[in-house]
């Protein structure tokens, strides 16, 4: 038994670490973007992008939800930051900490469970830190687990998510600030995720939340207040059921010794949380028309005449977008459901979305450089970047007009940032294929080249093609090898003929030589990182090595002429210029003749060099 218990300890500590890592990595970090984003916005996206990285390292043990929930919110965090809103990056951030939050919830309860406590007491504080609950919390939660009382223990935690939400809540409903609301509704968000697999929150739903936050980016104030209300029953209710005292308790049998589900259940993927909407007066607030309004009979006010450079409300960019996709889209349903997921990416026109084709083509450009100077690892990270804003903010469009095309690009993004021994050639049909997705709009396409371009990519790309140009690098050293050892003597010109296929060969055994050290110098196989120089080598990968391979062409052909022609001198097959061609058969037609009529011996015939009478292995 003890045995048992001690291996379900080990498997908590393993559990605990890598959601402790992250948090320990990633809070610090945000609050430095947070707080840099106003005075120093190249260093905060630094920080944001060191955040990513520190993310992708340490996800690889997250459940997939929750590390597909922090990728997600990172990369609208970097489009906050391009769009330097303090509401969205604040929103953001506090929506990575619930989510690291919800990990940490679990596996505090999953150690306390294996009776490990050492554990679960550094996990405390990062939870109560995580969702920005009191510090005095933390010792009543340690009497009621020295007690191993679970379940008051998970009632006491989840009172206090349920009264945070009711009050956030509260707060926006009562907010004549948009941004303020909309920052209050996020925060009733992120504490509501921790908690939202609890049976006793199961009035409440993320749907409720983000469509609510929906309303309210869309400048639908009316419609924002009018969910937010229904949101604050249903958090009383959940703040009652789990304040219900002993005896009602013990008659609900299926609210006790709720154990968490191993994944976290924190469903991040639909729908999105919108982004904040912007600031604007109560009283224009109030007359703000919904997001999709209805028609109605009584007259509106005229509006007063906007300047030209002034901003679009964001419900007339949203109607604006939804016009625009009407005109692409013929489904009315389809357009409504593609028009959501663009503006919850930010996407509020047709310009717009080309500029974010743009914005992920040059960042593709900017891996290509990285990858183009031996940087596997930081063109790994773009490349990651660039599958999240595709998938965002490009691929909705592009699945309702071509879905086929929309499922192959993001899956060979996805093989192109796990590959290794990535070339400058792969960025072409990677750039090719962002291509194809904007030709989509116009109905037109690359070609089947193009299409088998992409279909070699990915069936060769990554560890089938460095295996195979390691190989041809190896074999390359055999034929070598057999001519030195046939030919390699006496014989000068056999020498050049060597030379001549040395060099043939070199570019096949650098670029065997190159994957190498690509392998070697990922993160992921060799860790040495000194030896990414050798992917210099690669003539897909630079132009010096492209005009060393044409050196080495020119001078197969100069060696490979100087030993053919001494070969060919050697047995005769070259004749001399002085004497014509004719001349020369009847000259040696003659002497043939002569010689075998008198039996004498023959004068050598002037029509052959005097290389005839040297052996073909001899020195010329």
């Amino acid at each position: 038994m003890k045995r048992w218990l001690a291996i379900i300890a080990l498997w908590s500590i393993a559990w605990a670490a890598p959601a402790l890592a992250l948090y320990d990595q990633l809070a610090p970090t945000l609050d430095q973007v947070r707080s840099l984003q106003k005075s120093n916005p190249a260093r905060a996206l630094e920080l944001l992008t060191k955040a990513e990285d520190d993310f992708r390292k340490g996800a690889g043990d997250l459940a997939p939800v929750l590390r597909e929930g922090v990728q997600q919110s990172l990369a609208d965090a970097r489009q906050a930051l391009a769009r330097r809103s303090n509401a969205d990056l604040e929103a953001r951030i506090q929506i990575i900490k619930a989510i690291l939050g919800k990990a940490l919830y679990d596996t505090y309860f999953s150690a306390l469970t294996a009776g490990n406590s050492a554990d679960a007491n550094r996990l405390l504080p990062k939870v109560l830190s995580a969702s920005g609950l009191p510090s005095s919390l933390q010792a009543q939660a340690q009497t009621l687990a020295a007690a191993n009382n679970l379940d008051g223990l998970r009632r006491l935690f989840e009172r206090t998510y349920a009264q945070g939400i009711t009050n956030a809540l509260q707060r926006a409903q009562a907010q004549t600030s948009a941004v303020q609301a909309y920052l209050e509704a996020t925060r009733a968000y992120a504490l509501y995720l921790v908690v939202q697999d609890s049976p006793r929150a199961r009035g409440l739903s993320a749907k409720g939340f983000v469509d609510a936050l929906g309303k309210l980016s869309s400048g639908n104030l009316s419609g924002f207040k009018t969910d937010v209300q229904g949101l604050v029953a249903q958090a009383q209710n959940f703040l009652k059921a789990v304040s219900a005292p002993q005896s009602q308790r013990r008659s609900s049998p299926a609210t006790t010794a709720q154990t968490p589900p191993a994944s976290g259940g924190v469903r991040l993927q639909a729908p999105r949380t919108p982004p904040a909407p912007q600031e604007v007066t109560p009283a224009r607030a109030a007359m703000t028309p919904p997001a999709r309004p209805v028609a109605t009979a009584t007259p509106k006010p005229t509006p007063a005449p906007r300047p030209v450079q002034a901003a679009a409300p964001i419900a007339d960019s949203y109607q604006q977008l939804l016009g625009d996709l009407r005109f692409v889209l013929k489904d009315s349903r389809k357009a409504e459901q593609v028009a959501d997921s663009l503006s919850g990416a930010g996407i509020y026109s047709m310009d717009d979305w080309k500029r974010a084709l743009l914005e992920v083509r040059g960042r593709l450009l900017e891996a290509q450089t990285q990858a183009e100077i031996g940087q596997s690892d930081a063109a790994r990270r773009t490349l990651a970047q660039v599958g999240a804003r595709y998938k965002t903010a490009i691929q909705p469009l592009v699945a309702a007009l071509r879905p086929e095309l929309a499922q192959r690009t993001s899956r060979v993004l996805a093989q192109a940032e796990d590959a290794v021994g990535l070339r400058t050639s792969d960025f072409t049909v990677l750039s090719g294929e962002l291509l194809e997705n904007g030709l989509a709009l116009e109905g037109k396409s690359l070609g089947r080249f193009h299409d088998l371009q992409v279909w070699l990519l990915q069936t060769i790309l990554g560890i089938p093609r460095a295996f195979l140009f390691i190989l041809a690098g190896m074999l390359a050293f055999f034929p070598l090898y057999l001519l030195t050892l046939t030919f390699g003597g006496r014989n000068l010109y056999w020498r050049f003929l060597g030379l001549a296929f040395f060099f043939l060969l070199l570019p096949a055994m650098m670029e065997g030589l190159s994957y190498i050290g690509s392998i070697l110098s990922d993160s992921r196989y060799g860790r040495l990182p000194f030896l990414s120089a050798l992917t210099h080598l690669s003539i897909q990968q630079n132009l010096a090595a492209q005009l060393f391979w044409g050196l080495t062409v020119f001078l197969v052909i100069i060696f490979a002429t100087i030993g053919l022609r001494g070969i060919a001198a050697q047995f005769g097959l070259l004749q001399n210029q002085r004497v014509p061609l004719r001349r020369s058969r009847n000259s040696t037609v003659s002497t043939s003749a002569v010689a075998a009529g008198a039996g004498a011996t023959a004068k050598p015939n002037p029509g052959l060099t005097s290389e005839t009478i040297v052996e073909w292995d001899e020195e010329f």
